[in-house]
Order: C-alpha cells, then sequence, then structure tokens
C-alpha cells in the first residue's frame, strides 16, 4: 500500500503595497517541486502537490491549504510544509501581553496581509493550522524560508541585497480577528514548551520536523546562483538533497546545509528543531526520497538529442564555458564492476545544457553513432567553474589588480580560481578604497580578510592571491559527490565525543568552562567507523572559517584505509582542543567557527595537497599541473605552492562522498586560561579557531 506526500508549497514574491516584493521565492519553490517529483519513489508513495504562488497565496488560500490539502495526511502519510516568502511581526492584542514579553506575535506574512481587512498569519494561527493536520498523527515537516524577527540585520546591507523580513503591521489587530479563539488560543500558549530551540509556532505534544532559515535575531537572505534569485537556505538546501544519493537523515541534512550557508553568508544561521531529538535520525520526509543509481542512461531524444537521465534535480550543475560534467560511457549491459574500471570507456560525453529531469551531452569516441543505441554512463568530473569577483573603486588600485587577475596563472595565464564579473555573478567583491584593497562579500564593505595597503603591482598581486585563497577554500567546502556514487552517504560514521558522550545536538558546541575562577580549554574527540561493505579511504579536514585555513592533519599521513566495520580515532585518540586564539580574543571575540569535511573515497589520494595556510600569511600561485579524470584529482592537482613534488597517480575510479559539520567554540572575556593544561598536541597547531 502506497504512502501519501502531502506537500502544501507557498512561494510569494509579489507583495500588495507597501510589503517590498522579492525575488527568489517562487525560484525556490519552483525547485523544490521539480525535485518532489522527481525524486519521491513512485512504487512506495504518492504525492499530491498544492502550490500557492503570488497572488494566489492569499491569506485565506494558505488557511485552505492547511485544512483542506494538509489535513487530509492521516497517521502513515506525510504532511510537508514548505514558506518561502516574508516574515514579520505584528502587535499582539493585550489578552496576550502577559504570554508576550514584547508583546508581538511572529508572522508569516501572506500576499494580502497588508491589505485593508486582512492580517498576517500569526503564530497561535499556525499552531492552530498544524495542530489540526496532527490530529491523525502523521509524519510532520515544516520548512520556512523567512525572517521571524523585528530583529534587523547584521551591519549595512545595499539596496541589491533582499532581506525576507517585512515591516512589523503596527495595526491594532482585533482578537476576533484571530481564526482561534480565545479559549484556543490561551490553550495553546499555555502547553507551548519553554525548552531550548522549541518554536512558537508549533504545540510540544505535536510529533514535528521543523527547519528554520534563520535564529529568530537574523534575517534570511536572497542569494543570486548564474544570475537568478534563490534564498540562501532553500538554495544550499535544496543543493544537498540533490546530492545525495536517497534521503538524508534530518540531522545530517541539517549539519550539511549549516556548514555551507555559515561559510557563505552572514549573519544567518540555520535552525532545526523536533519534538523529540532522536526524531532527527528520520529520514528526509520519511524515507520518501529514492536511492539514486549509480550510472545515468544514455538514449536518444527526438527533441533533445543525446540525453542522460539526469538533470538538475539530480545534482548536475549547469555547464560554465569549458567546465562541465564529464561521463565515461559503457555498454548498456555492463556490470557495476565493469563500469568501475573508468580507463576502459568506450566512449565520453560531455553535458551542454541542464534541464530539470535531463541533460543534453555530446558524444565522442565511438563510431557510427546511431540513435537505436543506448549506453550507461558514469560521472568522472564535475565542474569547477571560477568564482566571481568584482572589482570596483579607485582607478589606480582597479587597473592594478585586473592585471594581477589576468597574469597570476603559470605562465602568466588568467586565474584558475578567479574571473572579473558584474554585481548579479559576484561571489567576492575587491574594492580599492582610500589607498586600500579590501576583499568583502558583494552585499556590504566590511573586509573578510585584513585590507592590503597601497596600490602597487606587488599590493594587487597579493589581493588577488588572497582572492584565490578563499576561492580554493570554498570549493573544498562545497565539495561533494555526483547523486550516482556507488557510496552510500552514512558509508562512514563521524562520532564526535565530549567528555565520553557521544555529543547528538544537531550544532556542536564547545564551551571553555569556568574552574576556580578561571577558563578550562575545552576538549573532544572524533570516531570514525566503516559502515560499508567495501574498503574505504577517509580523509579528516578541519576548515576555518575566517582564517580559511584548511589542515589535513587530524588523521595522521592525512588519511586512513577503513575496511567494512573497522574504526579509527582522530589526532590518534587523544584529545583536541579546540581553541578561541589569544589574538582575537583580546580583540573582544570570543567565538571561533569551523568546518569538520569528511571525504570518503574507493581510492587513496593525498589529502595534504588540499592544506590551506592562515590567509594572512604569505601565499604564491598556484602550478598548473594539467587535469585528472576526477573532479578531486583536479582539485588536489590545482596546488597552491612553489614546493616541487610529483603529480599524484592517476585513478581508475574516483568515487567520493562528503560530509560536512560545523563547529563553535565559546571564550568568555572574564577570566583567563588555567596554565598547566596541554598547551599543544599532535594536533594543537592547526585546530579550531577562526
Amino acid at each position: 500500500m502506497n504512502r501519501n506526500i502531502y506537500a502544501l508549497l507557498i512561494g510569494i514574491d509579489e507583495y500588495v503595497s507597501p510589503i517590498i516584493p522579492l525575488r527568489g521565492c517562487v525560484n525556490d519553490i519552483n525547485e523544490v517541486k521539480a525535485y518532489l517529483e522527481a525524486r519521491v519513489q513512485s512504487d512506495g508513495y504518492q504525492l499530491h502537490l498544492r502550490t500557492l504562488l503570488n497572488k494566489n497565496a492569499t491569506r485565506q488560500a494558505v488557511i485552505d491549504g492547511f485544512r483542506q490539502h494538509l489535513c487530509q495526511a492521516g497517521s502513515e502519510d506525510v504532511a510537508f510544509l514548505y514558506y518561502s516568502g516574508h516574515g514579520s511581526q505584528q502587535q499582539a492584542p493585550q489578552e496576550f501581553w502577559n504570554m508576550e514579553p514584547d508583546r508581538m506575535n511572529e508572522t508569516i506574512v501572506c500576499y494580502d496581509s497588508r491589505s485593508p481587512g486582512s492580517w498576517d498569519l500569526a503564530d497561535k494561527e499556525l499552531a492552530k493550522l498544524i495542530a489540526e493536520v496532527a490530529k491523525e498523527n502523521p509524519h510532520i515537516t515544516i520548512i520556512m524560508d523567512c525572517c521571524h524577527s523585528s530583529s534587523g540585520t547584521r551591519g549595512d546591507i545595499e539596496a541589491d541585497t533582499t532581506v525576507r523580513l517585512a515591516p512589523i503591521d503596527k495595526r491594532r489587530r482585533p482578537l476576533d480577528s484571530f481564526i482561534c479563539s480565545d479559549s484556543e488560543q490561551k490553550q495553546l500558549l499555555t502547553q507551548r514548551s519553554m525548552e531550548k530551540n522549541t518554536t512558537d509556532w508549533i504545540k510540544p505534544s505535536i510529533k514535528y520536523i521543523f527547519l528554520a532559515a534563520c535564529r529568530d535575531c537574523e534575517t534570511a537572505k536572497e542569494y543570486n546562483v548564474d544570475g537568478e534569485s534563490r534564498g540562501a537556505f532553500s538554495y544550499f538546501l535544496l543543493d544537498t538533497l540533490k546530492k545525495a544519493n536517497g534521503s538524508l537523515t534530518y540531522k545530517d541534512l541539517f549539519k550539511c546545509t549549516n556548514a555551507l550557508i555559515r561559510c557563505k553568508v552572514a549573519a544567518q544561521s540555520p535552525q532545526l528543531e523536533a519534538a523529540a531529538l532522536d526524531d532527527l535520525e528520520q529520514p528526509f520526509l520519511g524515507g520518501a526520497i529514492a536511492n539514486c543509481k549509480p550510472y545515468f542512461c544514455v538514449c536518444y531524444h527526438k527533441d533533445y538529442g543525446w540525453i542522460i537521465d539526469g538533470g538538475a534535480v539530480h545534482g548536475i550543475p549547469k555547464p560554465h564555458e569549458q567546465e562541465t560534467t564529464v561521463l565515461a560511457l559503457f555498454p548498456s549491459d555492463s556490470s557495476p564492476f565493469r563500469m568501475q574500471k573508468l580507463s576502459e570507456p568506450i566512449g565520453k560525453a560531455r553535458v551542454i545544457k541542464v534541464m530539470p529531469h535531463l541533460s543534453q551531452v555530446q558524444i565522442s569516441g565511438i563510431e557510427n553513432l546511431q540513435p537505436e543505441m543506448n549506453f550507461k554512463a558514469v560521472v568522472t568530473d564535475l565542474a569547477l567553474p571560477p568564482k566571481g569577483v568584482l572589482i570596483t573603486g579607485e582607478e589606480t588600485g582597479v587597473k592594478l589588480a585586473r592585471a594581477a587577475l589576468l597574469a597570476i596563472g603559470f605562465d602568466n595565464r588568467p586565474s584558475l580560481y578567479l574571473q572579473e564579473v558584474t554585481t548579479p555573478d559576484a561571489e567576492f567583491k575587491l574594492l580599492a578604497l582610500n589607498g586600500q584593497y579590501l576583499i568583502t562579500r558583494p552585499a556590504d564593505n566590511l573586509p573578510i580578510v585584513a585590507q592590503i595597503e597601497g596600490y602597487t603591482e606587488a599590493t594587487a598581486l597579493l589581493a588577488i592571491q588572497r582572492l584565490e585563497h578563499i576561492s580554493r577554500w570554498t570549493y573544498i567546502a562545497e565539495l561533494s559527490s555526483p547523486a550516482n556514487s556507488s557510496i552510500e552517504d552514512s558509508a562512514v560514521q563521524m562520532v564526535i565525543y565530549q567528555e565520553e558522550e557521544e555529543v547528538k545536538d544537531t550544532t556542536v558546541r564547545f564551551e571553555y568552562q569556568q574552574q576556580d575562577g578561571l577558563l578550562k580549554s575545552p576538549t573532544f574527540k572524533i570516531k570514525l567507523k566503516n559502515t560499508f561493505q567495501r574498503e574505504l579511504f577517509c580523509a579528516l579536514l578541519n576548515m576555518t572559517c575566517n582564517s580559511y585555513s584548511v589542515s589535513p592533519e587530524l588523521l595522521e599521513t592525512g588519511g586512513v584505509w577503513l575496511k567494512p566495520g573497522e574504526e579509527a580515532w582522530a589526532n590518534g585518540g587523544k584529545d583536541i582542543y579546540p581553541t578561541v586564539p589569544e589574538n582575537l580574543w583580546k580583540q573582544g571575540i570570543t567565538e571561533s567557527q569551523d568546518i569538520l569535511k569528511l571525504i570518503v573515497s574507493t581510492n587513496e589520494f593525498d589529502a595534504t595537497l588540499l592544506r590551506l595556510t592562515e590567509l594572512d600569511l604569505p601565499s604564491f600561485p598556484e602550478r598548473q599541473l594539467g587535469r585528472g579524470c576526477g573532479t578531486l584529482n583536479r582539485l588536489i592537482k590545482r596546488v597552491q605552492s612553489r614546493e616541487l613534488r610529483a603529480a599524484p597517480e592517476e585513478k581508475e575510479y574516483d568515487d567520493w562522498i562528503t560530509y560536512q559539520i560545523k563547529t563553535t567554540t565559546v571564550r568568555s572575556q572574564n577570566a583567563t586560561l588555567i596554565s598547566g593544561l596541554p598547551k599543544k598536541n599532535n594536533y594543537q597547531k592547526n585546530c579550531f579557531y577562526v
């Protein structure tokens, strides 16, 4: 018997004045819709979609979407709400003041919410609607890419940057305008859990999974991708889902999404909540997402020519000039073992256009190619397009920076990592201002690394070198395997222990502890375990989020082979000491953030080639060693060093997956470090600081 998925997808870019319109919400919902239609298991689940976009997403239509659509979900079904639009606040009626210290309700803003006689949907109303959906005890998943606070942004935001926060509705709202009665309101608020991380929108007695774009003191940002606006949270969430082979658990989905967004978007921290912590170990949408095949099928299409049965919803990236996805072709009756021998394909295919469910390819190496032929294909190479940088400011500095960008590569060639672009496509900005080079994000003029004084050929070169360093770090942070990898996403477990107890929270937070008026450094350990049926090579990287360093020293020699069922401890099983560095602490910075990135491969590779020193240390142009047959090999071989070393041996089978966790280390300002604690260990010199 099929289970049902009732999905209510709401995306609003257009709003009735005076609400400022958004640009990426409808795009978000279209991507979610395409993903569900392509990836939900058709033989086990029946998908029922109701989509409300722009003017169709009125307050009443949203209420009807809950009551008429989501409320159909039974105990074996899934109820899924995805909202992308403005969040806000409104003045709470006086009857609720004793329950709302700030006298404000959190709200989502419907298309007509600010029209005369209409209102936002308040948290109390959403709580009632969700309670109605929960009556038959379905699996409930709620995702909201919006702001739900009036605290505003941290720092200035330029006009071309959009946040999903509507102005507070200051109208006096009558009690009888709420969809729930006074007694129901008081019951909902009285029962509301006061536990940490529990949303105001859901009763504690309801089983649910809730993912939010940001904390209530932050804003949800919009993000430009290939000239198209998206919600930053929605983009990285969907990107993580697309690149996964089957269903990730909610916990793993959040960890990967959180790590990506925290290193790409300022002042936005996604949140994950559940009625019970163990519920986070459930697969996304109750396991409704089908596992991907370890290969794509290639055939001739009457409208598109040669295609593969994989597109954007399967994690295939769009081509960028000469950078594109490359596949090895094999006969249609090839076994999985045969397709592991990537050195023996019968031909190759290059992706030339990516659509939601299909991709057009250009085939080479096969003689007498006929439309009736078909093949199996395995991804050997994913695109690594250069990152866009906007160079602007004072003419002298801009001219020198542009010249450096075009000559920084091997043999005075342009950069492999960067290309100059205009604002919509820029990931970084190099600003020449007041005789200094500042490296910032396009949204603001706040430096992300130290300023570089003066306009000379040397300082311009240093600015481009630092940008290349940041771009390489970003490539590593974004590195993920194709969805058709033969390695399962959970093949190698990465478990963190603190004081001999497993850390099960979705966010890992280490805090210095007071002891006799002094601060004691936190410690933790990491264990890896191979749960896959074959031997795998594992590398573990520590990536700092502000100094842009990468250290592979957590595992001896940069990596370790694990046989099925075998375990290994990082740092030889010794304690690891996360730190807030003294020089940052003295400047008033009390928190540092890092990403732990696990790379799992069927082949051994030299993870030490991914090492990056702290950004403010001298860096040098990379040597162009040529391109290997796989993305990981290509990234490793873009070495940013003057050291002469041999290129890594080419591998027959470049199959790999990645997994990452963000950590935060906190050190208060009102105590000093306990003396006598270990100052260094095998890893201390590179450990956990930003």
